[in-house]
């Protein structure tokens, strides 16, 4: 079995956004749509004030209130630890934006360019990979990974602060890494951290909390709905018969 977790040694982030710009360049996604951020955090005080930078991304948790909230299964947990969307099967209904405890998607809503009216040659290579009105977000790089290669974030990281792998590997470097490093897993998700000495534990990301409305919808909401759906289709059916009829008198 395969378990992808990725790590973000705060020690040796620099906070640059070489991670930002090459998830963009990557994964060609708009203007404003980003899959990656960092954030900056200053504790302590002068003299010894410090700033640390965290990043932040789709956690990829074990069990995702977005994929229960999907009506549509365009939200998936795969057996490698991914949150996949298929664009194919998402209708924009926002649920699993709403379900993310950790604001992780972003609706890709807009036709924005970097340049007023005009598409740049790699923009529109780029784009045309990406439909409007649907849910996005982080991917570890599924079509990387699935064909042996790292993350772009990985790869393209200066300070090496992000490791990423297998952690049922026989020999797995993610796994050694956590262990020799004492890495934090934000429990819940794929998502370890290496904090510096003395940073407030409470500036990371919390640990999965599913919203309450997740288990409302899935239990009430969802079943109501595919009710009035079958509803719908027997009157759309008898609608069809009865017209039939008429029409043959």
């Amino acid at each position: 079995m395969t378990r992808l977790a990725m790590i973000f040694d705060l020690k040796k982030c620099a906070g640059c956004y070489a991670c930002v710009v090459s998830c963009k360049m990557e994964n060609g996604t708009r203007p404003g749509v980003n899959w990656n951020h960092v954030h900056t955090v200053e504790w302590a005080e002068f003299p010894s004030a410090r700033q640390t930078f965290i990043p932040t991304q789709c956690m990829h948790c074990d069990n995702p209130p977005c994929v229960k909230v999907c009506p549509t299964g365009a939200s998936t947990k795969m057996e490698n630890g991914i949150v996949a969307v298929d664009y194919d099967k998402c209708i924009g209904c926002r649920y699993c934006l709403s379900a993310c405890p950790y604001e992780a998607r972003i609706m890709n809503e807009r036709e924005t360019t970097n340049f007023k009216d005009k598409l740049m040659p790699y923009e529109e290579e780029l784009y045309k990979n990406h439909r409007l009105n649907v849910a996005e977000k982080c991917t570890f790089c599924i079509h990387r990974v699935t064909n042996g290669k790292l993350p772009a974030c990985v790869v393209n990281c200066p300070g090496k602060a992000r490791i990423f792998g297998d952690l049922d590997a026989p020999d797995s470097a993610v796994k050694k890494y956590i262990e020799k490093h004492q890495a934090i897993n934000i429990k819940g998700t794929s998502i370890y951290y290496v904090p510096p000495a003395g940073l407030d534990l409470s500036k990371l990301p919390p640990d999965l909390q599913e919203p309450a409305f997740v288990s409302f919808w899935k239990e009430v909401v969802h079943p109501a709905g595919k009710a009035v759906m079958g509803i719908a289709a027997v009157a759309v059916a008898s609608s069809i018969v009865i017209h039939s009829i008429r029409k043959g008198e």
